[in-house]
């Protein structure tokens, strides 16, 4: 049996993590989100809280050619190519994706991890989540405990982090819809019942392939 490949994007706010990690229990599979933090923090040698900081954190274009691409390495396949530290982060975090998507099944929350799995021959289940911004307010005011009158600014800032990110690395724009299998809105439907939703799509996907 080929492993099940789940990629969860989300809008922040929406419960993408938590419904992701729901999803692996009830399939008792593998959760990867934070995880490979400690990972490349690992094979990279450098400290966990630098890539927690930057990990996705793109405010605008000029950021990605300020800040971050003062700090290069050089390129094992040429001399004359540089990468930045970001960079080499994101070609560690891409190996890593592939090879658990090799070894197992599994949930992967975000990363643009649907995006680097069309580079092999598994056919992932990938799924966006999303919700109005009403209803994502109030799901970080009453589960992150920011305030109300916080809660749209750090919504708009996260999703424009996330959105950047993608664009950068992908050429693609995240959150279109032709780039997943399922779009749900989390605040139509329970969290519960996404991942019913979810899990019976993947089942029926893995029986008639």
């Amino acid at each position: 049996m080929k492993n099940i490949i789940i990629t969860i994007s989300r809008q922040y706010g929406s419960g993408g993590r938590y419904i992701g990690k729901l999803i692996a229990e009830k399939l008792n599979i593998s959760f990867y989100d934070r995880e490979f933090i400690e990972i490349v923090a690992k094979k990279m040698s450098i400290d966990k809280e630098y890539i927690e900081n930057v990990e996705e954190k793109f405010t605008n274009d000029n950021l990605f050619f300020t800040a971050f691409n003062k700090e290069y390495f050089s390129s094992p396949f040429s001399d004359e190519i540089k990468y930045s530290t970001l960079d080499k982060m994101f070609e560690i975090q891409r190996e890593i994706i592939k090879d658990i998507a090799n070894k197992e099944s599994c949930v992967i929350i975000g990363r643009c991890a649907n995006f680097i799995l069309k580079e092999t021959c598994h056919k992932c289940f990938n799924v966006f989540i999303h919700a109005t911004n009403k209803n994502r307010i109030e799901r970080i005011s009453n589960e992150y405990g920011i305030k109300m009158e916080n809660a749209e600014t750090q919504l708009k800032n996260t999703d424009k982090y996330r959105a950047n990110y993608y664009k950068y690395y992908t050429g693609e724009e995240w959150g279109n819809m032709v780039n997943y299998n399922l779009t749900i809105d989390s605040g139509y439907f329970n969290d519960e019942d996404i991942c019913n939703i979810v899990i019976e799509a993947v089942k029926k996907k893995n029986i008639n392939t």
